[in-house]
């Protein structure tokens, strides 16, 4: 039995099916203690969860079986009523169908207490480990899904609601299949190889021996999934021919197909595993709205929360297409730099707008809030379900782009050199007050040097990362003294406060990455060590740059400067535009021994500064001729070709689980010191909660406060900037 499987077919248990769980859990109860037998009846409830039950040679051992949300108002009843009809009992054995677990502890020491009872409960965990352990469980659980999970799974290929984004059936049709097999397929084969056949067993998929489809039936569907005016004979063909070695049978003299038997077991178990995900997933979207709403003082209705739900999926939904479709077109256009990585918010606010009807503000507060938390703060089920639709819209879109993906995918780089912005090194060093799990920089640049990509950082970036800590550790001294700190708040000072950690405490947490004696070799050697980025300079490089190129660049970054708000010492601005200059002319004349088309260069600036991704589109008014291919690369295009290009099978399945689905930036823009004094009367206020609770309140409390001031940093990362300009003037005042 595939537990999945039975999974799915305990969760879909509803207060109407009491009968049905009572046959599931007699079956299993009966290897446990032997025969059972009715003894009472303990309310007036037409039977559903109603019957007692006791061993019948122990009348000490009470069973209750019950399908109830809520077990402990269901057990304390029972106990209550014991006393009366079975006042010998010693043992109640409560059968439930949901997930108790830990949260039973508190009702089994009032049990004890209260009504002398031992207190035994069978959850869903409980079924899902012994199903397989004989014959009579497992054609239990068998007769159980077949009645709750197999309608389930066959209306799920009608897949409209599944794939709200996806304008027709076919391409629904399309997307899905992709969803079921990408995660499964040899990561070593090539991407058309795994897209056509997908198409093709989405073609077949209600075929059987005695319904099967001719060759041009299986054409005509495929070309139904993909753009018209597109030959696609060939690739229908060869995928035809590879599928019936074992997914498909052939029927040559007719030239027709079907499915195999155990092609279409594996669908159904698929399906199965694919509805359950999508249910879990659903559970999470509602359990963050529930949350979110009660710690806005907002009171939803049961129609209002549903709403809230179905927008969340819906907006999430359209999220994950727009970057699939992102990724695709950069890719196949050659414009890497086209890509950029952007903050949810602007996501969010678009997929409003898709919507017929907008949401009242109240709801769309609570959605972008909820989303917010899903991207930044979801491991598991959720994140895995995430993941899943992404790619397989990554891929979809691939697929209406080129028929021949690999062909396409492959132009880029599976090894070389990436040269590391101050910008992505900042949230890589704050990670180390996370999670595991939520450590998307650190997983990111793990994942590269899986795929021998070597990961550089030029002297100045050490310089900026260094002088950012002292200013850091500025602020934390300021803070700490009750005076009042102007603009925004360091980075690292700020995401320090978000991990829940006082502020007094930030100088010796900095001291896991520099000292006071030696900090720019202290902050390389830890990079070296723990990450794996080596120091090598572009300083000649940049320097061999023609003149006019060299002054076009240097312009555009001064003239972005100054249109920032706050204004900095002319030597200060000197110094980061030197080092912005140096990596996008070094990387550029790099590239020069390179010889490579537009994607196949092994030389790249990877980076969230907005003004690196302008720079291309810049010089073209500013230059005689065409200016040399950017160089620039946002960290989520290479988080997306990580996953789905030539080299993803160089990244293992545990580091590929926690691989974020989509990089949030809205945690780079500014922080102001009126956020940070929310931020400590939270920490101060819930300072007894565990370590992830705190963290994940002070995290929405900044997401909340950031969304009603309304800003939004253009590109990302320029706030970010900011405070490492005005630490390398500090450092530069202090010298």
């Amino acid at each position: 039995m595939h537990r999945d499987r039975f999974e799915l077919a305990l969760k879909q248990l509803s207060a109407h099916d009491g009968t049905l769980f009572e046959q599931l859990a007699s079956a299993f109860a009966v290897l446990e203690f032997g025969e059972l037998r009715t003894v009472a009846s303990v309310g007036g409830d037409g039977g559903k969860d109603a019957r007692l039950f006791s061993p019948v040679d122990d009348d000490t051992v009470i069973f209750q079986y019950s399908v109830t949300v809520d077990f402990s108002g269901k057990i304390l009843r029972t106990a209550e009523r014991l006393k009366k009809t079975a006042p010998d009992a010693r043992e109640l054995v409560y059968v439930t169908s949901q997930q108790v677990g830990t949260k039973g502890d508190d009702v089994k020491r009032r049990l004890r207490k209260e009504y002398k009872l031992s207190l035994d409960i069978w959850d869903r965990s409980w079924f899902l480990d012994r199903v397989n352990m004989h014959p009579q469980t497992e054609e239990a659980a068998e007769s159980l899904a077949k009645i709750k999970v197999d309608p389930l799974a066959a209306s799920a290929l009608g897949v409209s609601s599944a794939l709200p984004s996806l304008s027709t059936s076919e391409e629904q049709e399309a997307a899905l299949f992709l969803e079921l097999t990408f995660g499964d397929e040899d990561r070593h084969k090539g991407l058309t190889k795994v897209g056509f056949e997908s198409l093709v067993r989405a073609a077949l998929r209600s075929t059987d021996s005695d319904n099967r489809v001719t060759r041009e039936v299986v054409h005509e569907r495929v070309r139904a999934m993909l753009p018209a005016g597109r030959e696609y004979t060939e690739l229908v063909d060869s995928a035809l021919k590879r599928l019936t070695k074992g997914a498909i049978r052939h029927w040559s003299r007719t030239d027709e197909f079907c499915l195999s038997h155990d092609a279409s077991l594996l669908l159904k178990d698929r399906m199965t595993s694919y509805a359950l995900i999508r249910q879990k997933f659903r559970e999470e979207v509602r359990n963050r709205v529930t949350e979110i709403s009660i710690t806005e003082k907002e009171s939803l209705s049961a129609s209002e929360l549903n709403s809230a739900c179905d927008l969340v999926e819906a907006a999430l939904d359209r999220i994950l297409l727009e970057r699939g479709k992102s990724f695709a077109d950069a890719l196949v256009s050659s414009r890497v730099s086209d890509y950029q990585s952007e903050s949810l918010e602007p996501l969010i606010d678009r997929a409003m707008r898709d919507k017929e009807r907008a949401p009242s503000k109240k709801a769309r507060q609570i959605v972008s809030y909820v989303i917010s938390s899903i991207v930044n703060n979801t491991a598991g089920v959720a994140r895995d379900y995430m993941r899943g639709r992404l790619e397989s819209y990554t891929l979809f879109s691939l697929l209406q782009a080129t028929p021949d993906v690999q062909k396409t995918v492959v132009k880029l780089f599976s090894g070389g050199v990436i040269w590391l912005d101050a910008n992505l090194i900042l949230p890589v060093l704050a990670e180390e007050l996370a999670d595991e799990e939520n450590r998307s920089f650190t997983r990111l640049l793990e994942a590269a040097r899986n795929c021998s990509i070597s990961l550089r950082v030029t002297s100045g970036i050490v310089e900026e990362i260094s002088s950012h800590m002292r200013r850091s550790l500025a602020y934390a001294r300021v803070a700490g003294q009750g005076m009042r700190w102007d603009g925004d708040v360091p980075f690292l000072a700020a995401a320090h406060a978000a991990s829940g950690r006082d502020a007094a405490a930030l100088g010796s947490w900095l001291e896991n990455f520099r000292g006071s004696e030696q900090p720019l070799e202290d902050v390389a050697d830890y990079l070296e060590e723990v990450h794996g980025i080596r120091i090598q300079e572009l300083t000649d490089e940049a320097d061999a740059a023609g003149v006019e190129l060299r002054g076009a660049v240097q312009e555009i970054w001064y003239e972005a400067r100054e249109r920032r708000t706050n204004k900095f010492a002319p030597a200060t601005v000197q110094i980061l535009v030197n080092h912005d200059v140096e990596c996008y002319l070094g990387v550029v004349q790099r590239r020069k021994r390179e010889n490579k088309g537009p994607l196949g260069f092994n030389s790249w600036w990877l980076t969230l500064d907005g003004t690196a991704f302008k720079v291309n589109e810049l010089l073209k008014r500013r230059l005689v001729g065409d200016p040399p291919l950017s160089p620039v690369m946002s960290p989520d295009f290479l988080l997306r070709y990580l996953e789905i290009g030539p080299a993803r099978a160089q990244v293992s399945k545990n580091l590929r689980s926690e691989l974020p689905v989509m990089l949030d930036l809205s945690f780079l823009e500014g922080v102001s010191p009126h956020i940070m004094q929310v931020v400590e009367q939270v920490r101060d206020e819930h300072k007894n909660l565990p370590g992830r609770v705190l963290r994940r309140k002070i995290r929405d409390t900044i997401n909340r406060l950031k969304s009603a001031r309304g800003r939004i940093a253009e590109g990302g990362v320029g706030l970010v900037e900011q405070e490492v300009l005005e630490s390398i003037q500090s450092a530069n005042g202090n010298s």
